[in-house]
């Protein structure tokens, strides 16, 4: 016997924020804590790219290959 169930899954949480690459070192020897910019300082590219790499590390982790992208028919009104 086999049972099917659908469950209602929240979706991934979105940050608020980025943080910048630390700068090696210790916080003993001077060195500051990691900073961190509001998505709004980012532009666009910065933006999907990172996003991009957060899709792909996503199918990645789970092991899946993800399906093919299809853009819209009418590329004027996205129909």
């Amino acid at each position: 016997m086999k049972a099917t169930l659908e469950v209602e899954l929240k979706p991934f949480q979105t940050p608020n924020f980025v943080s910048a690459a630390g700068l090696p070192g210790k916080r003993e020897d001077g060195i500051q804590e990691t900073q961190s910019y509001p998505l709004s300082d980012l532009d666009p590219h910065t933006l999907a790219k990172m996003c991009d790499q957060y899709r792909s590390e996503v199918f990645k982790k789970a092991g899946k290959v993800p399906p093919p992208e299809v853009g819209p028919a009418c590329p004027k009104c996205g129909c």
